[in-house]
């Protein structure tokens, strides 16, 4: 198959829709092919009943949705389950049990969960795929960097089977460093904003549930980036700079969600890609000036595989959080800080009967 861009359903703006589901005989992506989802959504589902190679990538960077998943949403209009998505395969060596119901993926909307209806109930004899309906917890509340200089703060949270939360924003000085948010089972976390001297407040904490990353804020004339988010945290409007400009990275979202059930082989090529991954926040080149502070990335995403078939990968699976701008070129970075990496996401594979 060539480049596709699949059309998410039932929008809801810019950063939320149905999760997409597809199904296919046989399924290639040629090496330098992509196939994603034409804007954040709720994840990606594609059911494969033979064999599917992947030389390609399929991408749900940056795709992760802003929806809060403990309130009816979707074309369902349900609530996720407090264990969250789950989906039940019959294995050689599982013991688990779960009975399978469309309601599995309530809040996904009505087109997998029709798909889900179908599959097998487990009862002592299978596996469970899943992911966490809420991630491992926002990052460390404000930490101070009082003129210590070029200062690392926190990455966001990882754990089994959550997705990564955003990284905190940095503080140049001060407590004014923003709060990243923790994953939800749709999307990674969003990364808090960069802040700059004493009495910001909350102004740079990234908002929930895969929201707009924490806004960059300075009381003077520091120059701080935004969280990555949907959208992205704005950066600070306070005049100055010294001649201090963004160096944007050109990258905004959370990292998304991918389910993939292959009936057949699945294969990744050596240029074989699949990805999940956070978004980086802005980078800022000092110019010699050094009151800087960054925001965090955001977390990356899910990628969960059920195969029958053998599974070879040669290439490569991504789950990794957003990387966080740097300041750079910032004299003696005394009153610079660097934002926190987005978390880790969450891949399992497991063979199935």
């Amino acid at each position: 198959m060539a480049n596709v861009t699949y059309t998410v359903p039932n929008k809801n703006g810019s950063y939320d829709g149905d999760m997409v589901v597809k199904q296919y005989n046989s399924m290639i992506i040629d090496a330098g092919d992509t196939v994603t989802t034409d804007q954040p959504c709720r994840g990606l589902l594609i059911l494969v009943k033979g064999d599917c190679t992947i030389n390609g990538t399929l991408s749900m960077k940056a795709r992760g949705a802003n929806a809060n998943p403990t309130i009816g949403g979707a074309s369902d209009n349900n609530s996720v389950n407090s264990n969250g998505l789950q989906l039940p395969f019959l294995t050689n060596t599982g013991s688990s049990t779960l009975t399978a119901s469309g309601s599995l993926f309530n809040g996904c909307g009505n087109d997998v969960i029709s798909v889900i209806s179908n599959f097998k109930s487990i009862s002592g004899n299978g596996d469970i795929l899943q992911v966490s309906r809420l991630g491992a917890g926002n990052t460390a509340s404000y930490g101070s960097n009082s003129g210590a200089g070029g200062a690392k703060f926190d990455n966001g949270t990882s754990g089994t089977n959550h997705l990564g939360g955003g990284g905190q924003g940095s503080s140049g000085y001060g407590d004014a460093d923003g709060v990243g948010t923790s994953g939800i089972c749709f999307s990674g976390g969003t990364g808090g904003g960069g802040g700059n001297n004493t009495g910001i407040g909350s102004a740079t904490n990234a908002t929930g549930y895969g929201g707009q990353g924490g806004l960059g804020i300075s009381t003077h004339t520091a120059r701080c980036t935004g969280g990555a988010g949907n959208p992205n945290g704005t950066e600070s409007t306070t005049g100055g700079y010294s001649g201090a400009t963004n160096s944007s990275n050109g990258e905004s979202g959370t990292g998304g969600c991918i389910w993939l059930i292959v009936g057949g082989n699945l294969t990744i090529g050596a240029s074989g890609l699949i990805t999940v991954q956070g978004s980086r926040s802005d980078s800022i080149d000092g110019n010699g000036y050094n009151w800087l502070s960054t925001g965090g990335g955001s977390g990356g995403g899910s990628v969960k595989i059920a195969h029958r078939g053998t599974f070879t990968n040669n290439g490569t699976i991504n789950v990794n959080g957003g990387i966080a701008g740097v300041p750079f070129d910032d004299g003696n970075r005394q009153y610079s800080g660097e934002g926190g990496n987005g978390g880790n996401g969450t891949y399992t594979a497991i063979q199935v009967n």
